[in-house]
């Protein structure tokens, strides 16, 4: 990747432990994200996810980025949250076409289904994975999960045409994970 090709990381949550640290899963996307900021990917990362993104925000500080260089979405409970609130919140704000995101290898698929979704074809997003940190029984557990989600993903967007946030922004209203709590626009 050559110097300053993206507006920005994002980093996708992976939630916290209960001692309030970020999981291995999210510590290697967050190692991931740091490494391409150094490389000059971008000169900044976006964090994103409700409990996890001022932890992960806290490690790439710790890690050596600029405070001023990291980023905070803390609106989204899952990955069409990621894509939409970091949508609204960063890249529709500053103009910012280009991102790459970060996330592990068993989580691509659907997120690249999720961002084209909610992005549409006007922005150019690349995604890396991070290093695979979780045994073979967790991975497999992983990747069969994500299998099912994905196909409830790509039945549920046929209902939604790709960069329509009018329309991702009342189906997050209507998600009971984000209705029982201040609502998808914050409102």
């Amino acid at each position: 990747m050559a110097d300053k090709e993206f507006d920005a990381i994002v980093v996708l949550g992976a939630g916290i432990t209960a001692k309030g640290n970020i999981t291995r899963v999210a510590k290697s996307r967050m190692d991931r994200a740091i490494e391409l900021y150094r490389k000059g990917a971008a000169q900044r990362i976006i964090v994103t996810g409700k409990n996890e993104a001022s932890v992960m925000r806290h490690y790439a500080i710790r890690k050596g980025v600029k405070a001023a260089d990291v980023l905070v979405e803390s609106k989204a409970r899952d990955t069409i949250g990621n894509a939409f609130f970091t949508c609204k919140k960063f890249l529709l704000a500053n103009s910012w076409r280009r991102i790459v995101v970060v996330t592990s290898i068993f989580h691509i698929s659907r997120a690249k289904l999720v961002f084209k979704k909610v992005l549409g074809k006007s922005y150019d997003v690349r995604f890396v994975p991070s290093v695979r940190v979780l045994s073979e029984k967790a991975f497999r557990e992983k990747l069969k999960l994500e299998k099912g989600l994905l196909l409830l993903m790509k039945f549920l967007s046929t209902l939604i045409a790709d960069g329509d946030l009018e329309a991702i922004e009342n189906f997050l209203r209507n998600s009971p994970i984000y209705k029982v709590h201040e609502g998808a626009s914050g409102h």
